[in-house]
């Protein structure tokens, strides 16, 4: 693995890398220190893999309706009355130099707002996230409030900022709890107004590694995030899953591994690029997987 030889503002410099890979905990006492280290670093490791972990999911489609039988402006409709009503937990961002290279930072913003004792959940879920490590009576005493986050968020140049590249998996809630935080309202009540705001602050080169999968039409990568490293031959290279920068750290190392083997063709992975999975529409012939301009991120 290639060293990281660029130094960061404050002369800070990232050590040459080696797996596991340290994933810096950001928590209220340390948030503005660690948020320093983002802002020195978007310059010279602009593609970032975010990740997020939120209480699972409340509202359901009618028994008898697949969720895949939903369409698009249905599926937003779904995900917007989940993410509406709870409450974002942690996210993790992964940060590298280039398309092709590992990791070479990873930070966990640890949020304060969820409460198991207050506020509606998935009991399933939350049980999953404490058996994965997530301590949640310490996101409640030492976690970073959302509206502090997303202040930090907007002038740390991660969003709003063409140059940087995120790199995500099934990113629609991850997308759109960012974006509820950004906003700091609810989420809005239309599927092209959403998509808008996710180009706003996120860009034209987001990348969902799942529609990624999909596009490249092989059987072996069907499935969730595990499934598809696994079929990659690719290892979690820091922390548990379901923690979020344990998980962007993954998504980061299956892209770069997918976009080797299945998009070498220079400028051939700009055909994922703006397009959130499970939120686009095919063209009207069915034919393909290109979105209709309206659903999908413009470019």
């Amino acid at each position: 693995m290639p060293s990281v030889q660029a130094e960061v503002g404050g002369g800070w410099r990232p050590k040459q890398q080696q797996y596991p890979l340290e994933i810096r905990e950001v928590w209220a006492d340390n948030v503005e220190r660690e948020f320093k280290l983002i802002r020195a670093a978007i310059e010279r490791f602009p593609y970032v893999s975010m990740d997020t972990e939120f209480p699972g999911v409340i509202h359901h489609p009618p028994p008898s309706v697949h969720h895949s039988a939903l369409t698009p402006p249905q599926r937003y409709a779904l995900l917007k009355s989940n993410v509406d009503a709870l409450h974002l937990i942690q996210v993790g961002l992964a940060f590298a130099p280039s398309a092709s290279s590992p990791p070479a930072l990873a930070f966990q913003v640890n949020l304060r707002e969820f409460d198991p004792r207050l506020h509606r959940h998935a009991p399933d879920s939350v049980r999953l996230l404490a058996a994965s490590g997530l301590d949640l009576p310490a996101h409640r005493a030492r976690g970073v409030s959302a509206r502090a986050f997303a202040a930090l968020l907007m002038s740390s140049g991660l969003v709003c900022n063409p140059d940087v590249a995120w790199v995500t998996f099934a990113s629609a809630y991850d997308m759109a709890y960012l974006v509820k935080v950004l906003m700091g309202r609810k989420l809005p009540r239309a599927l092209p107004e959403f998509l808008r705001y996710v180009r706003v602050y996120f860009g034209n080169a987001v990348y969902d590694v799942k529609h990624m999968a999909r596009v490249a039409s092989a059987p072996a990568l069907l499935g969730g995030l595990e499934r598809v490293a696994a079929a990659l031959r690719v290892r979690r290279a820091a922390g548990r899953s379901h923690q979020a920068a344990s998980d962007s750290v993954l998504t980061w190392d299956t892209f770069r591994e997918m976009a080797r083997l299945y998009f070498p063709k220079e400028g051939s992975l700009e055909m994922c690029a703006g397009v959130l999975y499970g939120l686009e529409l095919h063209d009207d012939d069915g034919r393909g997987t290109k979105p209709r301009a309206e659903y999908a991120l413009l470019r």
